[in-house]
């Protein structure tokens, strides 16, 4: 019975909690809920989830509490599930594997996933093509390595990197057919003169 009674008495407790405050919602409040998470750390997190997140998102995450901002990071992670009817969250589980390739294959001074490659592989996968060149005649600096992304399956867009300190790490310095991304106005000056457009396409 005195147990009965405890059980009562907390959800009428959890009753008037959540009638109280508006912003806690039956689902945040259950213990068996997933939370779908890449980083422990709340900056690291966002900073992942930036990559994704429009302009008016990014102004409304900054407008939040912590707690808000943690429950707007996972609800984002849910948004995007595949298949809501598995435990698994199949594009998170994606976005973690990209994020331990760019890792292994684009850390120097920082780590990969955020890098300049690391963002644009991290948001659209592997490219379907990558051209490794050196600049050419007549360039802003001395001979550079640099490398052509294209995808041109689901989506049809080109990047430019260039590895301009030529310790391996690459700045992107010219982005086609993605709007979350810029090119340097003076890009082709990197590039020299023999640089052959034609290769973008």
């Amino acid at each position: 019975m005195k147990k009965i009674i405890t059980i009562l008495f907390v959800c009428a407790l959890f009753i008037k909690l959540t009638a109280d405050d508006p912003d806690i919602s039956h689902d945040t409040a259950q213990p068996d809920k997933v939370h779908f998470r890449v980083f422990t750390d709340l900056g690291d997190e966002y900073e992942l989830v930036s990559y994704f997140f429009t302009s008016n998102q990014k102004k409304y995450y900054k407008s939040l509490d912590e707690n808000r901002k943690k429950r707007y990071l996972e609800a984002f992670w849910s948004a995007q599930d595949t298949n809501p009817t598995t435990e698994k969250n199949e594009f998170l589980e994606e976005i973690k594997i990209r994020i331990a390739y760019c890792n292994d294959h684009f850390t120097h001074f920082y780590p990969g996933w955020t890098t300049d490659r690391g963002r644009v592989y991290i948001r659209h996968g592997e490219p379907y093509e990558i051209l490794n060149e050196t600049t050419g005649m007549n360039t802003k600096y001395a001979r550079k390595d640099y490398q052509i992304w294209k995808y041109r399956i689901a989506e049809y867009l080109t990047y430019i990197f260039i590895d301009l300190q030529q310790h391996g790490d690459y700045r992107m310095i010219y982005s086609n057919g993605d709007d979350s991304e810029g090119s340097w106005a003076d890009w082709h000056m990197y590039l020299g003169e023999d640089f052959d457009e034609g290769q973008l396409y």
